[in-house]
């Protein structure tokens, strides 16, 4: 069984010796620096936020626009390399050398008497050129 409890009675000491309960006014200087802690807080912040978000949106739309301009670059350059692939075939051809070669540099075509085979092995010093003949699986 639980014991009963005791009223104490306290006693307060005299009303004039008791301090005041009453918080004393904040000096003025720190009642600005919190006025001016809250205004940042709530306005200053939020402000510089906005303004940061709205410049990251603009760097990356003009890196977007950059971006596009440089696969239009790179899609005439291949174009270009294409083109001049095709014009390095045709400078190279055969059939356009030989001519130019008889007639400028008074070159001509060698002749059965002009030949002479020197072995039959080819590049790579094998007789069958290196290739292994396939098996018809037909």
């Amino acid at each position: 069984m639980a014991a009963p409890q005791r009223n104490r009675q306290v006693q307060s000491p005299d009303p004039s010796t008791r301090p005041s309960r009453r918080p004393s006014p904040v000096p003025a200087p720190r009642r600005k620096t919190r006025e001016r802690r809250g205004f940042v807080m709530l306005v200053v912040v939020p402000v510089l936020l906005m303004l940061g978000s709205v410049y990251l949106h603009t760097v990356s739309a003009g890196l977007g626009d950059r971006a596009s301009e440089l696969e239009d670059l790179n899609a005439g350059a291949a174009a270009e390399r294409e083109r001049l692939e095709v014009r390095v075939a045709d400078l190279s051809s055969p059939g356009r050398i030989r001519p130019i070669a008889q007639e400028e540099l008074k070159m001509r075509d060698p002749e059965g008497a002009d030949l002479k085979v020197y072995g039959n092995t080819r590049e790579d010093d094998r007789k069958d050129g290196g290739e292994k003949k396939r098996e018809n699986p037909q």
